[in-house]
């Protein structure tokens, strides 16, 4: 079984968080929108560069928790739903915000984000200038393709639950995977072995 840490607690602690929201804890409440605030502020920002339009989306998720505590299920898995929530709450206000990110695929898809190899390669000095190469090629891909992968090997997040968020089917999400490797592996051959040692370690 996966786990994932949300700032300082676990899985299962933000879990436990959630059910207790859910149902009526206030405390919990407060734990829980602590533990996954800039969580979902780093996410929310692949769509906006307008940092308080980000701050306003995810309090406007959280009171929309505490308005439907009632009705939500408990449990569902806590992380995929809020970055879902938040993910159709900053779409919906950019189809009526022309401050959003540029029109386009970009635009239409809404998401944007710079990889760096210092952020999430183990580099040796032998490996620094493969690890750029590989970030260039990263970097190069489309909005959807970017979003996938941030979301698998960053967030840590199945299949399942990157269709839950991105609203789109399971196999679509292996499909974009697929063709951000092909792609990659077109561009450059020998960069594939230490991108598949680092992405399926």
């Amino acid at each position: 079984m996966k786990t994932f840490n949300v700032g300082s607690l676990s899985e299962n602690e933000v879990t436990q968080y959630w059910k207790a929201a859910l149902a009526g804890d206030r405390a919990s409440f407060r734990k829980l929108l602590e533990a996954t605030y800039d969580l979902m502020y780093q996410y929310g920002q692949k769509f906006s560069r307008d940092q308080e339009l980000v701050k306003d989306a995810i309090q406007d998720v959280f009171l929309e928790v505490l308005e439907k505590r009632a009705t939500l299920n408990a449990d569902i898995p806590p992380k995929p739903y809020l970055l879902a929530s938040l993910r159709r709450r900053l779409h919906r206000l950019g189809h009526r915000s022309s401050w959003l990110l540029p029109s386009g695929e970009e635009h239409e898809n809404g998401f944007e984000i710079e990889f760096s190899s210092e952020h999430y390669f183990i580099i040796s000095e032998e490996n620094r200038h493969v690890a750029q190469q590989i970030t260039f090629l990263m970097n190069a891909l489309p909005a959807r393709q970017k979003e996938v992968v941030y979301l698998r090997f960053f967030q840590e997040l199945d299949r399942d639950e990157i269709a839950e968020i991105m609203h789109i089917r399971p196999q679509s999400v292996s499909n974009l995977l697929q063709t951000a490797f092909k792609w990659i592996r077109e561009q450059w051959k020998t960069a594939i072995p230490f991108v598949l040692s680092f992405l399926f370690q």
